[in-house]
């Protein structure tokens, strides 16, 4: 039997919302000072005022992980994922409960995790691992491994500062992974590496995992997989699974606005006073079960539109964001149909997503068209129509690439589609 490393006993997490350090700072000590003498409670807390509404981000947290698991941490965003990392790796402490582990935990939670700015990427790689407990000795025998595998030597003697966000990931795993930590934690930051350095990295937790333990937090289903042979699944802050992968996978899908094939866009806000001509009425998300595609797939929708009044040259188009951020691609069809008052039409549409990055992201579909001089005349649109995600495919060898830009749109290629009129009103 293995060796129980990390157990978790009825932790729990609360924060006060509202504004931090309300008063001034003598304020904030004389009560956090008077709160201690007086040996009640969590005396930090009073820190964020007594006035806040109270939030348990994590409540009644319960579990054990074994010596060389795989672990995925499964969770909708805000389901307490992060807070439980922080806790585990002890860069925040539990309201209630306690934490007990063996060994050493390494943890890679955002890009420059542990990294002081103004030192040297070898300098960096000393400091974290003093901070490990590693004697310089120690990490001598391991500096030339974590270099090539970082890819950055030609940077290392740069200060940090002046890394790109890719060199940061690529020089923190390298650290982590090769300072042979008991446990390693790592939330979501490989997403921001290279396909072929995420190749890497998902091959060294894998062997890591033979003899140690990782941890891992992410919202691509695939990579799980490949890695994961366990998980905790978190909702609303609890943890209401602890077993097979799937499982969890299963839960999550079904908890997720990306389970719905078909939505009731009549029932949903539209935009502005939109819809009063021609409006989007329901959708139809066609070929799947849970809203997941491959880097190179296809959504195909099926629209049924109502027209108020005539209209001609009608298109579809869609803006495509990252949940809780702006927009990041667009699509736009061809002009697709016409229609008459009266008509109640339905438009069958594949928008391809050949170059779009992993990740989960929110549809807003808008039905429009071009006016003579290329502005868009919107006649309906439907924030946060569906949600979908793509899944990065590591098995592939052809070179795939994305393209997220950090300013402005990328352009995705047209969608393809067709329509049929279902009726008309003098039928």
């Amino acid at each position: 039997m293995k060796n129980v490393v990390l157990r978790a006993q009825g932790v729990s997490k609360q924060y006060i919302l509202g504004q931090i350090g309300a008063g001034t700072l003598r304020d904030d000590l004389d009560r956090l000072f008077d709160r201690v003498k007086r040996k009640k409670g969590n005396a930090l807390n009073e820190l964020n005022g007594k006035s806040g509404d109270k939030f348990w981000a994590l409540k009644d947290v319960s579990f054990e992980i074994n010596e060389g698991s795989a672990v995925a941490l499964i969770g909708r965003n805000g389901a307490g994922k992060s807070t439980l990392l922080k806790i585990i790796s002890r860069i925040t402490a539990p309201t209630e409960g306690k934490i007990q582990y063996k060994g050493r935990v390494a943890s890679l939670l955002e890009v420059g995790t542990g990294f002081n700015q103004h030192l040297t990427g070898r300098e960096n790689i000393y400091l974290n691992g003093a901070i490990m407990g590693l004697s310089r000795a120690d990490i001598d025998s391991r500096l030339d491994e974590i270099i090539d595998f970082s890819e950055v030597g030609q940077f290392i003697d740069t200060p940090v500062k002046r890394y790109s966000s890719g060199m940061y990931v690529k020089l923190g795993f390298a650290v982590a992974a090769h300072l042979e930590p008991d446990i390693l934690i790592c939330d979501e930051v490989l997403a921001v590496g290279d396909t072929r350095f995420q190749e890497k990295c998902i091959d060294k937790m894998s062997k890591l995992s033979a003899a140690h333990t990782v941890i891992y937090v992410s919202h691509n289903m695939h990579t799980l997989r490949q890695l994961c042979n366990t998980a905790l699944y978190l909702e609303n802050g609890r943890l209401t699974y602890a077993g097979e992968l799937e499982h969890a996978i299963g839960l999550y899908a079904g908890s997720s606005a990306m389970s719905d094939t078909h939505v009731d866009l009549s029932a949903l806000p539209h935009i502005g006073n939109m819809g009063k001509l021609v409006s989007l009425e329901e959708l139809d998300i066609e070929d799947t079960a849970s809203n997941e595609y491959p880097m190179d797939g296809e959504i195909k929708l099926s629209i049924k539109t109502n027209a108020h009044e005539s209209a001609k040259g009608l298109r579809l188009f869609t803006l495509i964001s990252r949940p809780g951020s702006g927009c990041v691609a667009t699509s736009m069809s061809a002009p697709i149909f016409d229609a008459e008052r009266g008509d109640i039409s339905q438009i069958r549409l594949s928008i391809p997503l050949g170059g779009l990055a992993p990740g989960e992201y929110d549809a807003e579909i808008w039905l429009c068209f071009i006016d003579p001089i290329g502005r868009m005349v919107s006649y309906d649109a439907v924030p946060r129509a569906f949600r979908f995600s793509v899944e990065q495919n590591l098995e592939r060898t052809d070179g795939m690439l994305w393209n997220e830009k950090r300013h402005g749109l990328f352009r995705l290629p047209d969608a393809q589609g067709e329509t049929k009129l279902i009726s008309k009103a003098n039928e």
